[in-house]
């Protein structure tokens, strides 16, 4: 994962969920920050259009921060794969 993309996922998630940047570590389970599932779908339907991207809609729970991130990671190489250019 880039840091540069992670960068991009933590902010939208700080500036979505109204949490400071330092609590929002790799291993941060969702619901210790109080983000349920419906509200991590809906998140995630935010980075799909922020990233134009499409998420994958069959995948393993996102229970951490990281899982987050290795499925947006996943997405966005898929698409640059398939476009021939930077997503991000």
């Amino acid at each position: 994962m880039t840091t540069e993309l992670q960068d991009k996922i933590r902010a939208m998630i700080a500036e979505r969920f109204d949490l400071p940047l330092e609590q929002l570590q790799p291993e941060t389970t969702m619901e210790s920050l109080g983000i349920d599932s419906l509200a991590v779908i809906e998140f995630m339907f935010e980075v799909e259009d922020a990233f134009k991207i499409r998420l994958a809609d069959s995948r393993e729970p996102l229970k951490t921060l990281s899982d987050v991130y290795v499925e947006i990671e996943r997405a966005v190489s898929s698409a640059d794969q398939s476009s021939g250019g930077g997503a991000v």
